[in-house]
């Protein structure tokens, strides 16, 4: 059995009435989540990547630790995607070869300048 996961703001006091085992899109609701929950996880790259070119937090399992990066699509002559791609990390020093992508996060918001 597949699962979708939709993430869908909604205005404050606007959420739809939902309930364990309500059809949705022909399958069964199995779960919900009334929080920023995907804001705020670890993924681990075996279960899901994040999107083309996207900064995020990559944790390197041999000893780098957290670092900023994103995944490049490799793209043919005409500029289409080969479905191959790679990390590319913001500390041009780190060899690719040298590190174990094993989970990614979003990068958290920016703080707000002091006055």
């Amino acid at each position: 059995m597949s699962k979708v996961t939709f993430v869908v703001e909604f205005e404050d006091g606007k959420e739809p009435a939902v309930s364990a085992g309500m059809t949705i899109f022909g399958g069964k609701l199995s779960a919900v989540s009334w929080s920023n929950a995907l804001e705020e996880k670890v993924f681990s790259v075996h279960e899901c990547l994040p999107s083309p070119n996207d900064t995020v937090l990559l944790f390197d399992s041999t000893g780098e630790g957290w670092l900023i990066g994103w995944r490049s699509m490799w793209m043919t002559f005409g500029q289409k995607e080969t479905g191959s791609w790679q990390w590319t990390f913001q500390n041009g020093d780190i060899d690719i070869d040298d590190v174990v992508i094993t989970h990614w996060a979003p990068m958290p918001e920016e703080p707000e300048a002091a006055q």
